[in-house]
């Protein structure tokens, strides 16, 4: 033990810090990067996972023109656009509102909080789950709260193409608006007071303070709460695959649902390689220019 010690005491803070980071390298490269690199050698061929022995054929970029010129690939990233844009509005403008009022000190702030809090520590297969017992169109609880106000008969929320959609943004909404809320309330508690008690002393109304303190001052972190829900949102698979799987017929049909069809259900490997790396791209894309918003923003 004490040779052990010895030996570290004469190496450099630099040689030190390279042996503690080289395993998580190690892992990350094994778990992240080679699986990458692997699906984009895949994406420029013709195999099938489920052929075993059959020698992958170079197509070059077809795969890639045969997603693109695919009008039912455009309708699935509309569907998942229409979903991580509805759910990232709503989850800004609650999450915010919640922090707003959690930032104020009252009796039972504490207990109000961690009962917000508790939707985002569930696992989403275990609210999808939960979700479709509340949708359930006979003995659920959203349709009786539904018809307590206004008499539809029989409200199949998930069965509705035209509500279906609505639904999972609701859902998601629900589970991760605290996530946002947490973030936001990490900006209002940053924020001095001495700015405050100024703009009391410049007699600003509280629309004022909030629209030159306290807004330019939580924004920054709204954004970034909204680039991580965005990504994850875009990836979104399991809460879906759990309320809608899917349907009805197409409607809730997302990317990666569909991706995962192609790859595990019709064994396109090759084909749905491409698809993900598509998928990846467009993320890394939209992602970078967000942050370069983002800096622009928190610059001014």
């Amino acid at each position: 033990m004490k040779s052990a010690v010895k030996k570290f005491k004469g190496l450099s803070d630099k040689a030190i810090a390279w042996i503690f980071i080289t395993p998580t390298l190690i892992l990350l490269l094994a778990i992240n990067i080679y699986p990458l690199i692997y699906a984009i050698r895949m994406s420029f061929t013709n195999f099938y996972a489920n052929k075993i022995g059959r020698e992958p054929k170079f197509v070059g970029l077809k795969n890639y023109k045969k997603i693109l010129g695919k009008e039912e690939i455009w309708e699935k990233m509309q569907i998942t656009a229409h979903f991580v844009c509805w759910t990232l509005i709503l989850q800004a403008i609650i999450g915010l509102g919640l922090a707003l009022l959690l930032n104020k000190k009252f009796k039972g702030n504490e207990l109000l909080t961690t009962l917000i809090v508790l939707p985002m520590m569930l696992s989403p297969a275990v609210v999808g789950v939960f979700w479709t017992y509340l949708y359930n169109p006979q003995v659920g609880l959203f349709n009786y709260v539904i018809n307590f106000f206004y008499d539809f008969g029989v409200f199949d929320m998930l069965g509705s193409s035209t509500l279906a959609p609505w639904s999972i943004v609701i859902v998601d909404t629900w589970m991760w608006t605290p996530f946002t809320m947490l973030i936001c309330l990490a900006g209002l508690r940053s924020i001095p007071n001495y700015m405050y008690e100024a703009a009391e002393v410049d007699r600003a109304s509280k629309w004022q303070q909030f629209i030159h303190i306290t807004l330019p001052s939580v924004l920054p972190f709204l954004l970034l709460a909204l680039l991580f829900r965005g990504i994850e949102n875009f990836k979104m698979f399991d809460l879906v695959v759990e309320l809608t799987s899917g349907g009805p017929g197409s409607t809730t049909e997302l990317a990666s649902i569909n991706l995962k069809r192609e790859a595990f259900e019709k064994w396109k490997t090759g084909y749905s390689s491409a698809f993900a790396v598509i998928l990846f791209v467009t993320i890394f894309g939209f992602g970078n220019v967000y942050v370069k918003v983002m800096n622009k923003i928190k610059d001014r």
